[in-house]
């Protein structure tokens, strides 16, 4: 069964879960040595459990939202999610029920010989486990054992055209839920970029008029940073939220700037004639990835700041696109043209030790980290329209992140750890 309806002037198409053919694919060759870890864990389901009427489809849900945290590898999984059998046990998840008073399942983590760490629960609603309820207990989980707030739930958005349609900014969650505008305008809205706490974004938009940036509380209040003033594309935030860093053209030579919110003020950080665009800041603030073509080629420059002295990072023929820093600084994520197709890429702070993340024959661009450092997501043509993905960093469990059906493209992901209910 699929339902149609129109969520804030978004058409769209909603498919039960169990018929979306949301599984991991299996036409990626996965890269090892990555410096990426999960937990292996077996769940262990308690006798109160196996024999509930709804054991099957709880345990899917629970199997389903650890494989996605990012943080487990699961042994011997009923459902085959993130499954492993070979590697060394780290933890054992003891699932039952408690029937005495409100009923509730009961996770009991424990260490890889049943030793009891800490317990949770997940309360049953009209004896229904709810999933929204299961993401916020693997959230909690995951906090306790890596120090790092979960992301299930999380926001993601992206820029998604329709058919018959100006490209809007949408958002969705870790799951392909809850699809909704961002954006309200009769212009075409390109590259969103979520603020550090995820409570604005900022993207462009392109009318007649020329190309401005429009800051969005999310509130209904909508700020022009910069307005029809040439080609002015991308963001990327200081850390603090009160300066964002972008592409702004004057007098026909599109260099960076920053821009300082409360006072307005914009600093030319590039003065090179040739095109300076796609600028990522490093989380601690001290280096600048652009994308310029001072070299004949699109290539990955860094700006060390404040001194502002610029070198090259990639030396290819071919072109070197949409570099993004891991949210701990350590990797940089961004797309490379190898082989006649875009592939996304990994090298280490200093631009060395350049990996793929995984080799897919499809094309693969515009990666955006997960907030918690684990995931990436990207966009990827594999029929006629560019999709969202999510792949760990391990560069295994490609799953498609959307549910969107033919005609409809998206594109630039941007991820806040962020869970908004519109």
């Amino acid at each position: 069964m699929v339902v149609r309806i129109t969520v804030f002037g978004i058409l769209c198409w909603i498919t039960p879960f169990f018929a979306s053919g949301q599984t991991f694919s299996p036409d990626i060759v996965s890269i090892e040595g990555l410096k990426f870890s999960r937990f292996v864990l077996s769940v262990k389901t308690l006798a109160n459990f196996s024999a509930h009427s709804k054991a099957e489809s709880w345990l899917f849900i629970l199997e389903k939202n650890l494989c996605w945290s990012g943080v487990f590898k699961l042994f011997d999984s009923a459902n085959n999610f993130c499954r492993v059998s070979s590697e060394r046990l780290d933890l054992q998840l003891h699932v039952g029920i408690k029937e005495i008073g409100r009923p509730a399942v009961i996770l009991t983590v424990a260490d890889s010989e049943g030793i009891a760490l800490f317990e949770e629960m997940i309360p049953l609603v009209q004896n229904r486990l709810r999933e929204t309820d299961v993401m916020e207990v693997i959230n909690q989980i995951t906090e306790k054992l890596t120090v790092q707030p979960g992301i299930l739930g999380s926001t993601i958005a992206f820029s998604f055209k329709q058919p018959g349609y100006k490209s809007v900014i949408a958002r969705i969650n870790t799951h392909g839920q809850h699809l909704a505008a961002v954006s309200h305008n009769r212009f075409i809205n390109i590259i969103p970029e979520w603020n550090p706490d995820g409570t604005s974004i900022v993207y462009t938009v392109v009318s007649r008029s020329g190309t401005s940036i429009y800051l969005d509380d999310l509130r209904g209040n909508t700020q022009f940073l910069i307005e029809n003033e040439g080609i002015n594309m991308g963001g990327t935030w200081t850390k603090n939220g009160k300066a964002l860093i972008f592409s702004y053209s004057r007098k026909g030579n599109a260099d960076l700037y920053m821009y300082h919110l409360e006072t307005q003020k914009l600093t030319r950080l590039t003065t090179h004639p040739r095109i300076d665009a796609s600028p990522s800041l490093s989380p601690d603030g001290k280096n600048l990835l652009f994308v310029s073509d001072r070299a004949g080629s699109s290539q990955i420059y860094n700006m060390q700041l404040p001194s502002r002295e610029v070198h090259r990072v990639t030396f290819t023929d071919s072109r070197n696109t949409d570099p993004v820093w891991s949210p701990d600084g350590s990797l940089v994520a961004f797309t490379k043209f190898t082989r006649g197709r875009d592939q996304i890429y990994l090298m280490d702070s200093a631009g060395e030790n350049v990996r793929p993340l995984f080799q897919s024959p499809y094309p693969c661009e515009q990666p955006a980290w997960s907030p918690d450092n684990r995931q990436i997501v990207f966009s990827s043509k594999r029929g006629k329209d560019f999709k969202l993905y999510t792949v760990f960093l391990d560069g295994r469990g490609l799953r498609r992140l959307t549910r969107t059906p033919e005609g409809y493209a998206e594109k630039s992901p941007s991820w806040t750890l962020r869970r908004i209910d519109f």
